[in-house]
C-alpha cells in the first residue's frame, strides 16, 4: 500500500470529511479488487460516501455495493473456461471475442444483482461509473439507475476491437471507461472527497509502455481524429493518472494494490492463478483494514 498524506494546510480531521472508493478496471485481473472488496464486505467495513468504478473494477464494485459476497470471484471462475464467453469463433460475431452479453446472462442468473437495493444505496452515496465518449474521446460518468445499471457496466468495458466495441447510455455511444480515465482519484477530489482510496490491478511500481492496442485502435479509429489520438496517447493518459495520486495533495490518498504481478493477465487465466490473485486481494484487504480502519 501506499499513502500520499493530506497537506498539514488542510486539516481535516475536525470536520466532517468525504470518504471515496475508486476502483481500477484490468478486464481478469480485478479479481484481486474482488478480494480486496470480500474483505471489506465480510468484516462490514464500507464507510464510504462516493464510489467510482472503471471498466472490470465497476462490476466489482457493484457487487460489492449489493452485498454479493464472492459474486465476482465466482463468476470470473466459471467464466475463463467458456467458450461462448471468451473464444476465436466469437470473433466475427456481433458481440466480439468477449461476449458480454453472455457474460450478462450468466451472472443475472447465477448472481442476480439487487438493483433496487442498489438503487437505495444510490439516494444517499453517489456512484459513478466511467465510460469514454466515442464521439470526442472524453470521460462520461455515468449514475446508474434501475433502468440502465447493466448497460453501464457494460458500456465501461467494452472495447472495439475485443467485445461489440459500444454501447448507447443516455444517448451516447460510450466504450470502456479505462481509456479517457482509467485512475480518477482526480474526478473523486474534483467532486469533494478528502480521503480517497484506490483499488489497483497494477502493482505501485508499474508503468504503462506504448502496446499494439494503441496502434490497432488507431486504425480503427482513423476516421475520428479524437479517438484515434487518445488511442495513441493511452500510455501517457494512464501514466498521468499514476501521477496525480502520487504528488501532493491536500487530501490523503491510499492506494491498495498487488505486491507483485499478478497471475492473472487481463484476459488469461487459470483457476488456479485466479484463486492465488483473489486470495492476495484478500490479504491486502485486511492488511488495510488493520492499518487504517480505524482511521476511516
Amino acid at each position: 500500500m501506499r499513502v500520499r498524506e493530506a497537506n498539514s494546510e488542510k486539516q481535516i480531521a475536525n470536520r466532517n470529511i468525504m470518504k471515496a472508493l475508486i476502483v481500477e478496471g484490468g478486464a481478469l485481473r480485478t479479481v484481486f479488487s474482488a478480494g480486496v472488496l470480500d474483505a471489506f464486505l465480510v468484516n462490514k467495513f464500507d464507510p464510504f460516501d462516493l464510489y467510482i468504478g472503471v471498466s472490470g473494477g465497476s462490476m466489482s464494485m457493484t457487487y460489492f455495493l449489493s452485498k454479493s459476497y464472492q459474486a465476482t470471484y465466482e463468476i470470473t471462475k466459471k467464466i475463463i473456461a467458456d467458450t461462448e464467453f471468451m473464444g476465436l469463433k466469437n470473433i466475427f460475431s456481433e458481440e466480439g471475442y468477449i461476449n458480454l452479453a453472455y457474460l450478462q446472462e450468466y451472472a443475472d442468473r447465477s448472481y442476480p444483482l439487487d438493483i433496487p437495493a442498489l438503487e437505495k444505496i444510490s439516494r444517499h452515496k453517489k456512484i459513478e461509473i466511467v465510460a469514454t465518449n466515442i464521439e470526442d474521446g472524453k470521460p462520461v460518468y455515468l449514475w446508474p439507475t434501475i433502468q440502465n445499471w447493466r448497460d453501464c457496466l457494460k458500456a465501461s468495458s467494452t472495447l472495439p476491437f475485443l467485445t461489440k466495441g459500444y454501447y448507447w447510455v443516455n444517448d451516447l455511444k460510450l466504450m470502456d471507461g479505462g481509456w479517457a480515465d482509467p485512475i480518477p482519484a482526480r474526478r473523486a477530489v474534483e467532486l469533494g472527497a478528502d480521503q480517497v482510496v484506490v483499488i489497483r490491478s497494477q502493482p505501485l511500481t508499474y508503468r504503462s509502455d506504448w502496446h499494439y492496442f494503441g496502434m490497432l485502435g488507431q486504425f480503427i479509429n482513423r476516421n475520428n481524429p479524437a479517438m484515434k489520438d487518445l488511442f495513441a496517447r493511452e500510455h501517457i493518459v494512464y501514466n498521468e493518472a499514476l501521477d496525480f495520486l502520487n504528488e501532493e495533495h491536500v487530501e490523503q490518498i491510499i492506494q491498495i494494490a498487488p505486491p507483485d504481478y499478478l497471475k492473472t493477465t487481463a484476459y488469461s487465466a487459470t483457476e488456479e492463478k485466479l484463486t492465488i490473485d483473489y486470495r492476495t486481494g484478500l490479504d491486502m484487504g485486511l492488511r488495510f483494514m488493520a492499518e487504517y480502519g480505524g482511521g476511516f
